[in-house]
């Protein structure tokens, strides 16, 4: 980092790499994703306590579509720790949600589009989470069934957050199709369920705090 403050560097350095990805210019934001991914990695806390945070996640989710990370385990890592990212920018902006509207927007998108875009990351989070025992093969699968039901469950409690905040999912047409989509592939599911799969998202965001420590 430079003698400039780092937080501010990281997130010009991220604005400009969001930019570049909305315009498809892609060669520009792969030129300067490692800075970001290499400060994050080394600084996790860097942006903590800014409600733009959610750029952190989103930066990282635009990485891993870039396919950059070669290595699975380093991949599966950053991508956990979008989705904490994501969520730290949604609690912070929930103080005041008026005043952060947009940013809350953003973050709550974010985290959707980790969940349904990256399921496979998060599954076996998941499945050990169903299961508090060591599990053999037969009863590890049965965990992991579980686990593949309860993502869609995830991402479906935060487009209800999106839905609660904000007409007609801000006019975004990936959230409104996800939501019908979800909807009319259960027609059942319980307030139960959603109120289950709640909890189950805290306890995956504080499986994932440990890369923040």
């Amino acid at each position: 980092m430079n003698q400039e403050n780092p937080e501010e560097v990281l997130l010009a350095v991220i604005n400009k790499v969001l930019e570049f990805s909305n315009e498809g210019k892609q060669a520009k934001a792969q030129h300067i994703l490692p800075f970001v991914y290499e400060s994050v990695m080394r600084y996790p806390q860097l942006l903590w306590n800014s409600v733009e945070v959610w750029k952190v996640a989103k930066s990282l989710l635009v990485m891993h579509h870039y396919d950059l990370v070669d290595d699975e385990e380093d991949e599966l890592k950053m991508l956990q720790m979008a989705f904490v990212y994501a969520q730290r920018s949604i609690e912070l902006c929930e103080t005041d949600v008026e005043q952060y509207k947009q940013h809350y927007f953003n973050a709550l998108h974010t985290q959707v589009m980790l969940l349904s875009s990256c399921p496979d990351y998060f599954v076996d989070t998941l499945t050990d989470l169903c299961s508090k025992t060591v599990m053999s093969n037969e009863e590890r699968t049965v965990a992991m069934r579980l686990a593949n039901r309860i993502l869609p469950l995830l991402a479906y409690n935060v487009v209800v957050k999106v839905d609660d905040a904000f007409e007609n999912f801000n006019d975004d047409a990936y959230l409104a199709e996800l939501c019908n989509n979800f909807e009319m592939e259960h027609p059942d599911v319980t307030p139960k369920q959603l109120d289950d799969a709640l909890k189950i998202h805290k306890m995956l965001v504080h499986s994932y705090l440990k890369f923040f420590k």
